[in-house]
């Protein structure tokens, strides 16, 4: 703390600085002037996002479903509100039946009568794939479900409960013994009952049953209700678990199960709903701005909270264009609202000439989170390294602006020289004061953005997903847990994003390439981290240390040439932009030679001699003989793909890149090495680590499912 005649000083300075405003230096990004700063945070509102979520959270909205077309239909008609050109539905076939329950009804009769769930009161009450069901029986306890717990357990004719997943149970006591149906009380995500007694969890069975058997049904109780059930079972005394005021005997519980569904006939019938702000130049470089429109009832944050903020950048960009402060942009924005992944993968096959008009993709998922509830961070998600690019640049410019000036930072405080505690805060009004907890991490494929990045699209993409999350697919991701100022924050980095790139042309080059050179310079730096921790690590074996250490740091630079060489989107045919960028990849050659003098000189200190020529075993050498290419009609492509099988311990996101870095010109080898640089930069903590074994098994499984073939 700061004594009291300090403090009166600091107040006198701040009455001096205050008059003098050209003396405060304010925190800002290269990509965004103050007063477009100003203009954008005094148009985006948290506040009006959140109207939206409150109204997409009253339907159950997973695929197909009633209330999905209902949450699209008010997406359809709000697009419009906000001024969005030529908004309409986009159909799609669904993988499978229409599905939506009616109703569903589960009481306890015996021993004393209790409502249990009504999907009236929450939908996920009943498991997705339930049938209809008008049935009373007696309630057996099966433990998790499994085979092994059922054994010596009678349960033909009875309703089954169980605390494991319920497709298991439907499997192993409906199906296999003759159950009647499913009661269970499973946790969202895996987590402990005992942290979260009162969630009802988002769950499934299959909607087909197995062939000459009936659809049956499951419901789903919160952990303390479910548990409740089973310690009636397991005692005849005396009791009142419910507490209806009613003491009575335990040992036998009988219930009553109502369900009405309407299941259609397959296939069933999705889409997403999509609208425009029209460019006046570029109409082959359009920026997608991307949020999902189907989950489970509630599904406030999950993500309620990406199609509002989605709705609310339409609607203020439209504004500041209609107001003359903003020109109308020369690049297109599409906004679309979408069945989750299906969408964009669907579409991309229906239509497989339209990634090729997509500059960038940009997506909000989960960006609503009020972070005191679970101390939850918003993770501001880096494309993966096959596809580095400008986009990384001006991600974390403007990312690390938000974070840096919604964040309390002891010396800007105490300096009187910023407001406090957020140099530039950006709040709403309804929303808390809270800070922007934040961070950068790499890539995770958890989302709409996957499909932009596929290798055989190609676009680049960045999303937004706050994590850990305690309240993903359950009855609690509702509004209590939203704050507008979250809103407000995440939609200022995908709008701010949004609005530089749709007019950015051949005079932005400079600014792209130089941020994107500086990005790179601390990229390169991680990678010589890496390869120094290598050759100490491996001492031992100072051969395989030092292809490993070469590796990482040639991978690096391959990767920051692409990145540099992305820039030319923007150039055209402009020698001076075109030149900018010729210059930076020379630079790059010269860091070459720096980094990789700079890690000999470590391998000499190591081990008192220089590293020798580094020899491929016979396995990378017939690696290195093998060039793949992605079967050319994305159709083929993805429906193969779908159908390659190959099992290792390699992590799913790296084997999602081995898939990506087939260009047609990289062979089995190179690729081995992108990726497992890739991990190693990461760390083997976050993506594990790559063998070659991995990789040439994955891709010869995929050549022999004809998603690839050798060159």
């Amino acid at each position: 703390m700061i004594c009291k005649n300090s403090f009166l000083a600091l107040l006198v300075m701040m009455m001096l600085f205050s008059t003098s405003p050209t003396d405060v230096f304010a925190q800002s990004t290269p990509f965004l002037s103050d007063d477009e700063i100003l203009m954008l945070t005094n148009e985006i509102s948290g506040d009006r996002s959140f109207e939206h979520i409150r109204w997409l959270t009253h339907w159950h909205r997973n695929s197909g479903m009633e209330g999905f077309f209902k949450a699209a239909d008010y997406i359809l008609q709000a697009a419009k509100d906000a001024g969005l050109e030529d908004v309409k539905f986009i159909e799609q076939p669904l993988d499978g039946a229409a599905y939506t329950a009616k109703s569903a009804e589960l009481w306890m009769i015996e021993p004393v009568e209790v409502k249990l769930a009504d999907i009236g009161d929450h939908a996920l009450y009943l498991a997705d794939g339930s049938h209809d069901a008008d049935v009373t029986a007696e309630l057996v306890w099966i433990g998790d479900g499994s085979t092994k717990a059922l054994e010596n357990v009678d349960v033909a004719g009875k309703i089954v409960l169980t605390n494991g997943q319920p497709g298991r149970a439907v499997f192993a006591a409906v199906y296999e013994k003759g159950a009647l149906g499913v009661v269970t009380y499973p946790t969202s995500e895996g987590k402990s009952p005992m942290d979260f007694p009162d969630q009802i969890a988002w769950s499934r069975i299959p909607m087909t049953p197995p062939e000459g058997k009936n659809g049956t049904f499951a419901f789903v109780l919160p952990p303390r209700k479910g548990d409740n059930l089973r310690r009636i079972l397991a005692t005849d005394e005396l009791q009142d678990v419910f507490a209806t005021g009613k003491f009575t005997k335990g040992g036998r519980i009988v219930l009553k199960a109502k369900v009405d569904t309407e299941i259609g006939a397959a296939p069933g019938r999705t889409g997403f709903v999509e609208g425009w702000i029209r460019g006046t130049k570029y109409h082959d470089q359009q920026i997608v701005l991307t949020a999902h429109l189907q989950e489970e009832q509630g599904s406030a944050n999950d993500d309620g909270s990406g199609c509002g903020n989605l709705l609310e950048l339409a609607r203020v960009l439209n504004k500041l264009i209609a107001e003359g402060k903003m020109q109308r942009p020369l690049r297109d924005i599409r906004f679309w609202w979408t069945d989750e992944i299906y969408s964009e993968y669907r579409y991309f096959r229906d239509f497989p000439d339209e990634p090729k008009k997509f500059l960038v993709n940009l997506h909000q998922d989960m960006v609503g989170a009020k972070q005191s509830l679970g101390s939850r961070v918003q993770h501001l998600i880096n494309p993966p390294q096959s596809i580095t690019s400008y986009l990384d640049a001006l991600f974390e410019s403007i990312g690390m602006y938000v974070i840096q000036t919604n964040n309390a930072f002891l010396a800007a405080s105490r300096s009187g020289l910023a407001a406090r505690p957020h140099t530039r805060a950006i709040y709403s009004t309804r929303g808390t004061r809270e800070g922007f907890a934040a961070r950068f991490v790499p890539y995770f494929g958890a989302s709409d953005y996957m499909c932009f990045i596929e290798g055989a699209i190609g676009v680049p993409a960045i999303g937004l997903i706050n994590w850990d999350d305690f309240y993903i697919h359950s009855s609690d991701d509702d509004l209590y847990q939203i704050d507008q100022t979250q809103l407000a924050r995440n939609a200022f980095i995908i709008g701010s994003m949004a609005y530089y790139l749709c007019s950015a042309e051949a005079q932005d080059v400079p600014l792209l390439a130089s941020e994107t050179f500086v990005q790179g310079t601390q990229r390169l730096t991680r990678d010589l981290q890496v390869a120094m921790t290598l050759l100490t690590k491996q001492s031992d074996t100072p051969a395989e240390s030092w292809k490993d250490a070469k590796l990482a740091v040639e991978q690096g630079l391959e990767r920051e040439r692409r990145a540099i060489a992305s820039v030319g989107v923007f150039a055209g045919k402009n020698t001076d932009a075109l030149g900018t960028i010729a210059s930076f990849s020379k630079r790059l050659d010269a860091k070459q030679n720096a980094i990789l003098a700079d890690l000999q000189s470590y391998y000499h200190a190591l081990h008192n001699t220089n590293p020798g020529q580094i020899k491929l075993t016979e396995q990378e050498a017939a690696a290195a003989k093998k060039i793949p290419a992605n079967t050319p009609v994305l159709e083929d492509y993805f429906g193969r793909r779908g159908k390659v099988r190959f099992r290792s311990k390699m992590h799913n996101i790296m084997r999602s890149e081995v898939f990506n870095f087939v260009d047609g010109k990289r062979s089995y080898y190179d690729i081995y090495k992108a990726v497992r640089a890739e991990a190693m930069h990461a760390g083997e903590w976050y993506y594990g680590t790559v063998e070659l074994a991995d990789v040439t098994g994955l891709l010869d499984a995929a050549v022999e499912a004809q998603a690839l073939i050798l060159k």
